[in-house]
């Protein structure tokens, strides 16, 4: 008799646990309360990249007469734009449905409530639905600073700002990690005034000082308004005439804007589930986990946002397959030292590893290898600004991070992954032949740097 395991959410970690569970012959069930494909898909990653692109597009309209091409007057017809969006939504949408049912997983719309560590009821239908395994992967929500006015009228999160009709002339940020500075450039790229604030002393406070002061000069050539170390007090005004009252070391401002919108942070959605009826441990509504997406009771496992750590959809992705590898027999733990973190803003941020900041604190000796994007010939052909930056530990020369900052090192960053799950040192990186002329060869010269050597680097 094969195995019967229930999947609790159906976004990037809940439907690839299905599919490879099922393709072994297990028996699922997939609990969504809203459409498949989970926020990922339908209010993170593809739609705020399909504005992105189009941002995007706009912009190299905006400057091809630097290569001669006569333009026109350009506009957007945000109406459009939002149909497409949602077109290719859907068309995603309805593929992983197909998948769903092409591989025999049974889908049931509505909200998953543990019982018993075995039983799950459906709350809308009261059905009651039992397995030998359960995996929780329900996602995060965003959630908001606790200052007056932050649920008056007027004040969005990043779920309720792809539902815009149209684009606000204005727009207050708070809020500088990847979610508000994509969004910053999303609604500059559209045509609004924008403002960003946040609170800690850079932007993209997670990640490489170098990468966020190079990020934050590109925004801020572009026109959009960045203030960090602020402490906003108080949000007021009416829907579509908002002010923000906020701190700098001591100084008093404030900004009016036609919307202010909340990118501060997201936390796991595990109310209501039922954990506690389970025995399921929590911390801060994370759920407790192990490197093989256990929990604390048998038989339930936990991926995703669900669990904090690294809320990115490909991490859900990789959790999904330790999951369920451990159900099948298999034993895989996660390991989560090269995971990719990846800003699609203009210059694009690909980072994977520890930033300069934390291998000096964890390392006795390191070197940093750098290569400026303006030294490459490819670079000057496609324009743009950036660099790329090597870390490695200095007795064996393995590679602690990379970061890279420039066009399309998203597509880059995946390759560098590898070559860190594969131990590669920084000498055997700087050995290896990058094609000519590429964007790529940026990694390569970074490592070159590393080793000592320069050859367009001055």
């Amino acid at each position: 008799m094969s195995k019967k395991v229930t999947i609790i959410g159906g976004g990037p970690g809940g439907y690839p646990a299905a599919f490879i569970l099922a393709q072994q012959g297990v028996q699922v069930t997939l609990i969504e309360k809203d459409k498949l494909g989970g926020t990922c898909l339908n209010r993170g990653c593809i739609p705020t990249k399909v504005l992105l692109e189009a941002s995007h597009v706009l912009r190299q309209i905006k400057t091809a007469q630097r290569m001669g091409i006569r333009v026109q007057e350009v506009g957007v017809d945000y109406s459009i734009l939002r149909k497409h969006k949602d077109s290719v939504v859907e068309g995603l949408v309805k593929g992983v449905e197909k998948l769903c049912e092409a591989r025999k997983i049974r889908v049931v719309k509505g909200t998953g409530v543990l019982e018993t560590p075995q039983a799950i009821r459906i709350r809308e239908s009261g059905e009651a639905v039992k397995g030998d395994a359960v995996i929780i992967a329900t996602g995060s929500v965003p959630t908001k600073i606790p200052v007056p006015g932050a649920d008056g009228p007027g004040v969005i999160n990043s779920d309720q700002a792809l539902s815009l009709e149209q684009v606000p002339p204005s727009m207050v940020i708070i809020g500088a990690g990847y979610i508000g500075l994509e969004f910053a450039q999303i609604f500059h790229g559209l045509g609004a005034k924008v403002t960003v604030l946040e609170m800690l002393p850079q932007v993209l406070p997670n990640e490489d000082k170098d990468v966020a002061a190079e990020l934050e000069r590109a925004l801020k050539r572009e026109g959009i308004q960045i203030a960090t170390e602020v402490t906003v007090k108080e949000i007021s005004g009416e829907e579509s005439h908002k002010k923000v009252n906020y701190t700098v070391k001591g100084q008093n401002y404030t900004v009016e804007a036609a919307g202010v919108m909340m990118a501060v942070g997201r936390r796991p959605n595990t109310e209501a589930l039922g954990l506690e009826n389970a025995g399921v441990k929590t911390d801060n509504g994370r759920i407790v986990v192990n490197t093989l997406m256990k929990t604390s009771v048998h038989g339930i496992y936990a991926i995703g946002d669900a669990i904090g750590g690294v809320m990115l959809a490909h991490m859900a992705t990789a959790e999904a397959r330790t999951a369920a590898d451990h159900i099948l027999g298999k034993g895989h733990p996660i390991d989560s030292t090269a995971v990719p973190r990846c800003i699609y803003t203009f210059p694009e941020v690909a980072c994977v590893g520890l930033t300069e900041a934390e291998a000096k604190r964890r390392y006795v000796e390191i070197r940093v290898g750098r290569f400026p994007l303006q030294a490459s010939g490819k670079a000057r052909i496609v324009g743009g600004t950036g660099f790329a930056k090597i870390i490695c530990e200095t007795k064996f020369g393995g590679i602690l991070g990379v970061h890279l900052v420039g066009p399309h090192v998203t597509e880059m960053i995946a390759g560098v992954a590898t070559a860190m799950n594969l131990e590669c040192t920084s000498e055997e990186l700087s050995y290896t032949i990058h094609p000519h002329p590429t964007l790529s060869e940026m990694i390569m010269e970074a490592a070159l740097h590393a080793e000592g050597y320069k050859i367009h680097n001055m």
